[in-house]
């Protein structure tokens, strides 16, 4: 299993990841250039990817589907209202909805709804002893969910905000509150306390995802989280700009 980074922030995500050989993209919110300028830089090739898997249909995760399914055939997964919020579905040729699949050119996954402003979900993907674990965009994680998060591999989760930046910041009071509410997105607090539950002895890597543009630090996040988790754990924060930590188990 190999994992990537791609660009990770409130203004565009895309993950790679190989699993099996089999080489795909969560989200691509990047620019379409800079999605294969990034994927050439890891060695990796835009033409090759099997297929993308699309969290939600917010514009900094779906960005570039459509040029990637025009220009590579490559296939989409995607769910059905994820198909019905995303402007250009007219567009897509080759896609499938994965509202009753639990596996993808075989390879196990779950989803694990969000709970956001737009219908969506994190998805747990899962290879013989290494699973991982990637969710963005949600205000909570359900509990119902809890015990299918647990000692994961890899986690990939959001850690968006700082609170007390968010509610100074200049960001009108509703975007403020919505942010920090329910079906906005995860604080560096909750990460940490989601993290603090999930974490086992099979956990081996963490990457810190969608850090907001201009209401958190990357030394925030990563304090927050690190202070709680074992010190043997590596933990990483994805950058907005360059591509993460080369994570293989």
């Amino acid at each position: 299993m190999k994992i990537v980074v791609l660009g990770s922030s409130s203004s565009g995500n895309s993950t790679f990841v190989k699993i099996n050989d089999v080489k795909f993209l969560i989200d691509a919110g990047l620019g379409f250039n800079d999605i294969k300028e990034k994927l050439n830089e890891i060695g990796e090739s835009a033409d090759e990817l099997k297929f993308i898997i699309v969290t939600h249909a917010h514009t900094d995760h779906v960005k570039s589907i459509h040029s990637f399914n025009r220009i590579f055939n490559t296939k989409i997964y995607i769910s059905r209202d994820t198909f019905m919020e995303y402007p250009k579905k007219d567009l897509l040729k080759n896609y499938e909805f994965f509202d009753e699949l639990n596996n993808i050119e075989g390879i196990k996954f779950t989803k694990i709804p969000i709970s956001h402003d737009k219908k969506g979900f994190g998805f747990v993907f899962e290879d013989k002893d290494n699973s991982l674990f990637y969710m963005a965009d949600t205000g909570v994680i359900n509990s119902r969910y809890h015990a299918k998060l647990k000692n994961k591999t890899v986690y990939l989760i959001e850690s968006n905000h700082d609170v007390e930046m968010e509610m100074n910041g200049t960001k009108d009071e509703i975007t403020k509150i919505r942010n920090i509410g329910d079906e906005g997105h995860l604080s560096n607090e909750e990460c940490a306390m989601y993290l603090s539950r999930f974490v086992g002895d099979k956990t081996k890597y963490i990457m810190l995802i969608h850090i907001s543009d201009h209401d958190n630090t990357y030394d925030l996040a990563y304090d927050t989280t690190r202070n709680v988790i074992d010190k043997k754990i590596p933990v990483y924060v994805a950058n907005k700009d360059t591509i993460s930590e080369i994570i293989e188990v």
